[in-house]
This record gives structure tokens, sequence and C-alpha cells, in this order.
């Protein structure tokens, strides 16, 4: 069938752009919270193993993404199917009031990547093409749970926090991990850690979880305030971390 366009040339109508396929936003956040339970956290990219007992591990989006495809053969041979629980729909739930409040305090200050996240996930239905933007919503709303929470206790309990020494003076102690955000660029974790009541910041390749005490030994690299909330902050470099 063609149809004639007001400029004179003739299209078929199967040219013209359809609608993108839509889904219903809880089950998305649902099947993001169901991924994020499989892979137990958010996983950015699809991770292949050389041995056969290693499973693939499919990305939080792929897996969403799968979930929706009505087309089997385009989905990859070693993609498991997986099932909703109960605890996925609460679970979502939870991510829906969480930003909620963000609507109530209005979109226009939120910088550009909270406002795409929030979108996303404010009508009834969501395009398919915006699914990878929901699959990362858990890990966002528990990130953003935290750093909230964090904000709070620095502001409370360290705004007071004084610089320690000046550059490459040894700083040696026992801190409690704040913080923690992994960098897959750099394959490292930047900590925000508290040492004598005075925040420190440092970056380790190894992993350490928040709320843990720590033996410290590193050199001041330089005086800067903390990124949640302006209280004194010292970034240390050559870092070692010890059990208490």
């Amino acid at each position: 069938m063609f149809t004639e366009h007001k400029n004179g040339y003739v299209a078929s109508l199967a040219t013209r752009a359809l609608p993108l396929k839509t889904v219903s936003t809880q089950e998305a956040l649902a099947v993001a919270c169901a991924a994020y339970r499989i892979n137990g956290s958010y996983i950015k990219d699809t991770r292949r193993f050389s041995t056969e007992e290693n499973k693939t591990q499919f990305s939080n989006k792929e897996l969403v993404r799968f979930f929706f495809e009505d087309k089997t053969d385009y989905l990859p041979h070693d993609y498991i199917p997986f099932k909703l629980t109960a605890e996925d729909f609460e679970k979502a739930n939870e991510l829906q009031k969480w930003m909620r409040r963000y609507v109530m305090l209005g979109l226009a200050d939120l910088d550009e990547f909270k406002r795409d996240m929030i979108s996303s996930a404010a009508g009834e239905q969501v395009p398919i093409n915006n699914l990878g933007r929901i699959a990362y919503l858990p890990e966002f709303v528990k990130r953003d749970k935290h750093e909230t929470n964090l904000t709070k206790e620095i502001r409370v309990e360290y705004r007071n926090s004084i610089h320690l020494g000046t550059e490459k003076d040894a700083v040696e102690g026992v801190c409690k991990i704040l913080d923690k955000r992994y960098s897959s660029q750099w394959e490292t974790y930047y900590y925000t850690a508290v040492l004598d009541g005075n925040l420190i910041s440092f970056s380790n390749r190894f992993e350490h979880e928040v709320d843990t005490m720590k033996r410290i030994k590193g050199k001041v690299r330089n005086h800067t305030v903390n990124r949640l909330f302006s209280a004194n902050e010292t970034r240390l470099n050559y870092v070692k971390l010890y059990k208490v």
C-alpha cells in the first residue's frame, strides 16, 4: 500500500516509523529487580568464561531485554530464562516509592542523569528502548539511599573534620570505611573513611566493606572537601590497609 506525501513523492506505508513497543513499567521494574537478584549486583557488561562450568553472566540490561524478547530465535543459546517472584514486585514498589520523592521535589533541580532515570519509570508503560535505564534503577536507588544517609551522617558527625598534616606527611591509625565506589575504567575502588573524627579518601584495588574498621598507612596527597558535604577531607596515596 502506498501514500502520497504533501511534497508530492510516493512512499510505502511500510517505510513509516512504527511506534515503539512498550511494556508495563511495574513489570519492567520487577524484572530489573530480578536481574539484580540473579547477578547479586549491577553488572554493566556480559561476562563469558573459557571453562564450561562457569556459566555466562549476562549484564543486567541484557537480562531485562531478553525477558521481554518475543522471538526466542534472537536469544543467545546460553541464556537461561527466569521467573519473577513476589519479592521482585515488592522491591519494584520500593523503587517507585523512592523515586516519587524526586517528582515531589521537582525534576528540574536534578542533573540530567537522574532526570533520565526517573523519567524512564514515570509512566504506566515504558518503551523497550528505555529498558537499559530501567535495568540500572535498583543499583541507582541503592546508591542514592546510601549517599542520602551518608550525607546526613557527615553533616552531623563529621562537619568539624580537619585536614591532616601537609603534603607527603605520613598518616597512620584505625579508620572506619564510610563509602566505596568501584571504577571499572581504572579497576580500583575509591573509598571515603573517617580517622579520629576526620574524613580521609583514597583508592585501593582491593574491596573492603562499608562500616568495617581497618588499620591504615598512607601519605597525604592533598587537602580537599568531601563531595557530598563541604567538610574538610584529606586525600591519601600510597595507602596500605590491614586487619585491626
